[in-house]
């Protein structure tokens, strides 16, 4: 099992939860790799349908949140996704599934000789099985192909890391941060290799626009503890650490550095305090050490690292508009990470993209009983109900986004189109569609606003608002098209 290591410390690494100290690093090996599939919602607004894909709105997510990868396997074109046989053992299956991940990232070398991305799988793979050497060869490959890859920069970063090379580190992060200058947590990345380089200012620095991206993620909160408790002002340490535990009350090591700063400040009744509160989570964690079975935790890493591959795996084949084998690759990431609802929003698009629309509904749904607060869904779900002319369920859900994310205009812009395609409250369609505008001066919040005018009688207004909408958008033919319409009818004196 001590091969299979490396995936199970990925979740350490902006866990805190590693041992109490006043030394320059925390170390960890969590270098997921992590390729944003993002599958865009389009909208046939014209014809009134609309195909939901998936949506990937920053404010919705989480700040630190980073991701395993994933394997599949596919032999021949008809070939199904094997399935691990549910008697194994935990290491058997863990075998089986190393071996489904190295078939399916052979299979896509195959099938895509002039693509990275397979070449980035099959780099994750070794990487999986502590093989770092045969991992960096294999992304300096897909780096000759694309060098445009933050993940792998991040991810060549980490494994400097362990090696102790802390400026080669931050030149592979400073990399990925190039390509992708908000890339989530790089910068704490970055803060974590100069500790361990006794460049504390440097730390603050980066920890600080850290919080620039993600302004709630509390491990930046903690390095900038960690940096100024360096520098010996205790009372900027106190006030960071006690941010970071404010967001995360179970972080062990905030609270030792609590404990750290406030004896240093004389503070010797807190300091007790947090050194109490230390103690007793440091017990719990080690209680869960004890009391976990490695084995199956292993397992569900594995399941979830493979399910990874199949969904990084799909988006070519969706491309290619094989949409069979795209949806045979979903399908078994969906078996593997049942609870991951970007496979459930993935194949819902790829269900609504073939006119499978109860299909794709139900997976939409799925996907908010799993995150009931994330707006994407409740969207995905109302613009499904509007396809199956649920419409009274489409305008509740609406509502839902709108209660949600009052400060996006998504809500407003699909509650306005909801109405007018149904020519119903034409006046609050046109209330909606300013308010859409206010947040957001975007191309599809125009051009809803132009249909209002149009519907409300203002042919003059509606013009102008679609002018806007192409300025916008110029390659969008809809626009164009409805502007001729508009136009048209306008010169012979229709409304």
């Amino acid at each position: 099992m001590a091969k299979h290591k490396k995936r199970r410390k990925r979740k350490a690494k902006n866990s805190g939860r590693s041992q109490p100290s006043d030394s320059p690093a925390v170390k960890s090996t969590k270098w997921p790799l992590k390729w944003p599939l993002k599958w865009p919602l389009i909208f046939s607004i014209i014809a009134c349908v609309a195909i939901a894909g998936f949506w990937s709105i920053k404010s919705f997510l989480r700040s630190d949140e980073k991701i395993q990868k994933e394997p599949p396997t596919i032999l021949t074109e008809q070939s199904e996704p094997p399935t691990v046989p549910s008697k194994l053992t935990p290491e058997q299956e863990i075998s089986a599934l190393m071996k489904e991940e190295l078939e399916l990232a052979e299979q896509m070398i195959r099938d895509f000789p002039g693509s990275e991305v397979p070449l980035v799988l099959m780099g994750n793979m070794y990487r999986n099985l502590g093989n770092s050497v045969e991992a960096v060869k294999y992304w300096e490959k897909a780096l000759d192909k694309n060098p445009e890859r933050p993940d792998v920069y991040n991810a060549m970063g980490w494994i400097a890391i362990e090696k102790g090379e802390y400026e080669q580190a931050i030149t592979f992060w400073r990399e990925a941060l190039r390509i992708d200058p908000k890339m989530s947590a790089v910068h704490n990345s970055i803060a974590q290799a100069l500790m361990a380089l006794g460049k504390y200012r440097e730390v603050v620095e980066e920890a600080e626009e850290e919080l620039k991206n993600s302004p709630e993620s509390y491990f930046s909160y903690y390095l900038l503890g960690q940096g100024y408790l360096k520098q010996n002002e205790y009372e900027k340490a106190k006030k960071y650490y006690e941010k970071a535990i404010g967001l995360q009350p179970d972080h062990m090591n905030a609270y030792y550095g609590l404990f750290t700063v406030c004896s240093r400040l004389k503070l010797q009744v807190e300091a007790k305090e947090y050194m109490a509160t230390f103690r007793k989570l440091k017990a719990k964690d080690s209680k869960a050490l004890r009391e976990g079975n490695k084995a199956f935790d292993d397992l569900v890493e594995i399941r979830k690292g493979v399910a990874e591959a199949y969904g990084d795996a799909d988006k070519l084949y969706w491309e290619k508009r094989n949409l069979e084998k795209a949806e045979k690759l979903l399908q078994r990431a969906v078996t593997l990470d049942p609870n991951n609802t970007e496979y459930l929003m993935k194949l819902g698009s790829l269900f609504q993209g073939s006119n499978r629309l109860p299909d794709a509904l139900g997976m939409f749904e799925k996907a908010r009983e799993i995150e009931p607060d994330n707006m994407i869904n409740y969207i995905n779900i109302g613009v499904a109900s509007m396809q199956l002319k649920q419409f009274a369920n489409a305008e509740k859900v609406f509502q839902k986004v709108i209660t949600l994310a009052p400060k996006i205009s998504d809500g407003y812009r699909e509650l306005a189109h909801l109405y007018l395609i149904t020519g119903t409250r034409l006046p609050e369609a046109m209330k909606l569609a300013k308010e859409a505008i206010a947040l957001d001066e975007i191309a599809a919040n125009y051009f809803i606003l132009s249909w209002a005018y149009d519907k409300n009688g203002d042919v003059s207004n509606a013009l102008s608002a679609l002018k806007r909408a192409i300025e916008l958008d110029p390659d969008n033919p809809q626009y164009r098209r409805m502007h001729e319409l508009i136009q048209n009818r306008g010169s012979r004196g229709g409304s």
